[in-house]
């Protein structure tokens, strides 16, 4: 008798006495697909699926775009709740295909944009090329839209005419390869209260991307070998990654003393002076974790004559990736970072090294103090090298 009331116990179906509010949070996270079969289990899940506010569109398999297109647009003619976040994840092989798809996204984008929507995540990709999905206007003035991501085969061209309004919007990522930098400062000029900034492009043209001072976090990465200029004046920053820009004669980067990590893959219009990274490295003073990439360290290591480093009084972390190791021009930077805990040194060893710095004769104090955790990557054994590690490590 015991052992049936605990088997009974046991089958006993919980969930399902659930308030509705938390059953429809729970089908939120799952994909819609997932969710919408649930409504087979019992007539108490046969509708809940209907009032989610949360849509998780996703087929990466590359099949026929229309059994994707039949599931998506079931769900977004019986679901007459207002939507608070979508995400549109799909990809297909068909050329085909593609006049019905550009419809039918169109269709569901336009669907989900109104004054609920809060999140919209959309990823197009296909396996031939083809014209890019272009955004509807309206939804550049979605008064209380917080996230938005774009990724993959998506138009975002903005004319003079287009009017833009997002200020609610605190998350902006776009990876959509090709977008030239007005319709990027366009957009931003937009977003007034903007905190996070994740932009991956592929410019056709130099040009400054000007980054809105209300910032907390920025990455931007530009992929091809045109580059683009920054301007930043952002107090508020905390984070800082970017690849792939161009340094002009002039300065533009400001107001980056509360920046706590950073990575930096930067690079001059043309050879000269290093006084511009000079400058970044001083506005960059009181970070905590520093990242320098091959070209970076290049431009900045490879001075025919000794540079004065800025004074680093915070750095506890920081990464080298070189393309030729000098223990000489390493000291001297070492020698500005008293705090120093964890040094991790990449040797791509690509050229020689560059002569002319200095020899050092004092330790760094760091390396006597308080550094804890040293890394060298790819050490070749060569002799400088190896009287750095005799001597420091």
């Amino acid at each position: 008798m015991a052992e049936e009331s605990k088997r009974k116990a046991g089958d006993e179906d919980r969930i399902s006495n659930l308030p509705d509010g938390l059953l429809n949070h729970i089908l939120s996270l799952l994909p819609t697909k997932t969710a919408v079969t649930t409504g087979r289990l019992s007539r108490r899940w046969r509708h809940l699926w209907k009032h989610l506010s949360a849509l998780n569109f996703s087929d990466n398999s590359h099949l026929s775009f229309i059994p994707y297109t039949q599931h998506v647009f079931l769900v977004l003619l019986r679901n007459p709740c207002t939507i608070r976040k979508m995400t549109l994840d799909c990809a297909h092989s068909t050329r085909d295909d593609y006049q019905f798809r550009e419809y039918s996204v169109d269709n569901w984008v336009r669907a989900a944009i109104g004054p609920h929507l809060q999140e919209l995540n959309l990823t197009l990709m296909a396996d031939f090329d083809g014209s890019d999905f272009n955004l509807p206007k309206s939804l550049f003035t979605s008064a209380n839209l917080i996230s938005l991501s774009l990724c993959g085969e998506i138009c975002v061209n903005i004319q003079h005419s287009t009017v833009i309004s997002l200020p609610s919007l605190k998350m902006l990522l776009i990876n959509i390869g090709h977008m030239e930098v007005p319709s990027i400062n366009a957009l931003l000029c937009g977003c007034p209260n903007i905190e996070s900034l994740n932009l991956g492009f592929s410019p056709q043209s130099l040009d400054k991307v000007c980054i809105p001072p209300p910032l907390k976090r920025l990455k931007i990465t530009v992929a091809n070998v045109v580059g683009a200029y920054l301007e930043i004046n952002a107090p508020n920053l905390e984070y800082l990654n970017i690849t792939g820009i161009t340094f002009g004669q002039v300065f533009t980067m400001y107001n980056l003393h509360n920046v706590v990590e950073a990575y930096l893959d930067v690079f001059p219009q043309s050879l000269g002076s290093v006084v511009a990274l000079h400058n970044l490295l001083g506005a960059l003073s009181g970070t905590k974790h520093l990242v320098l990439s091959h070209s970076t360290t290049q431009w900045l290591l490879g001075e025919p004559h000794n540079l004065l480093f800025q004074e680093f009084h915070y750095l506890i972390r920081l990464e080298l990736i070189l393309l030729w190791f000098n223990s000489n021009s390493l000291l001297s930077l070492l020698q500005k970072c008293p705090m120093l805990q964890v040094l991790i040194i990449q040797n791509d060893k690509q050229q020689l090294p560059i002569l002319g710095w200095a020899p050092q004769t004092r330790v760094p104090d760091c390396l006597v103090s308080h550094l804890t955790f040293i890394q060298f990557k790819g050490l070749r054994g060569f002799p400088d090298e190896v009287s750095f590690v005799d001597s420091h490590l």
